[in-house]
Order: structure tokens, then sequence, then C-alpha cells
């Protein structure tokens, strides 16, 4: 959903602070969403791995990063990132994994488990940063 989404003044400080704070070249967004925080990073000047494991939000962060003239600074990847990890080279890699959604304010009591399953995809916090593919020389952001 769109509560999902960085907005933009907090995707471009973020980009802004990775880009000061590591010696990088390469990111990889691991849930790109709809490109928020990829087109920040690849405004920077860095290559960006976008990876979503939703085809129609791929689709719209290609036309995102097309409208802000950055497409041919990122490579889009539709799949699970759990599954691509380890497969994947990149000196950063960005974290920001859907959560559940502003309904957990209204909530009588808060249930991680509630969050598990955003936008209908399952996901397990643990696995996602165990298997970032952080290596040695690699930071999670």
């Amino acid at each position: 959903g769109w509560f999902s989404v960085t907005p933009e003044k907090i995707a471009e400080h973020i980009a802004g602070r990775v880009s000061q704070s590591f010696k990088c070249d390469i990111i990889v967004d691991a849930f790109c969403g709809v490109g928020g925080n990829t087109i920040q990073f690849a405004l920077t000047g860095k290559t960006v791995i976008a990876i979503d494991i939703d085809p129609v939000k791929i689709d719209l962060a290609r036309n995102n990063a097309e409208v802000y003239g950055v497409a041919d600074k990122i490579e889009f990847i539709c799949g699970d990132f759990l599954l691509l990890a380890s497969h994947l080279k990149a000196d950063v890699v960005f974290l920001s994994p859907p959560w559940g959604g502003p309904d957990y304010a209204t909530a009588e009591t808060f249930d991680i488990r509630t969050m598990m399953s955003p936008d209908g995809y399952p996901l397990d916090v643990l696995t996602v940063y165990t298997n970032s593919g952080c290596g040695e020389g690699c930071v999670c952001v």
C-alpha cells in the first residue's frame, strides 16, 4: 500500500547520508516498492539494484525512474530478495521492508505477526537480515 512509500525528502536525506557515510558504488534496494529510495540513491550517482516481489511495483518504479531521468542507473529485478540475496554483489544493502500500515496505531495490542504479510507477501525480518548478503565490506542500512 501507499503507506509504505518513503516521503521524498526523507528518501533524499537517507541517500545523502549513505553516499557520504559509506564508500560505495553499488547499492541494493532490497524492497524497492515504487522506487522512492531507489531513485534518490541513483540521483547521488550510484548504481542501484532495485528488487521487489510485486511486478506492479517494479513497473511503477521503472516508470518513476524514467520520470526522474535515472533509469539508466538502475537494474530492476522482480523477485524475492530472500532468494536472490546470496547471488548479489553490492557495497550497501538498503533494507526498508514494507510494514503493516497505519492500522497498527489503532490496535489495542501490538502484534508483530500482523506485519509479516505486507501487501499479501510473507516477510520474515530476521531472515531478511540474515540473508541480506551483507558480508565483509558490505553495509546493511
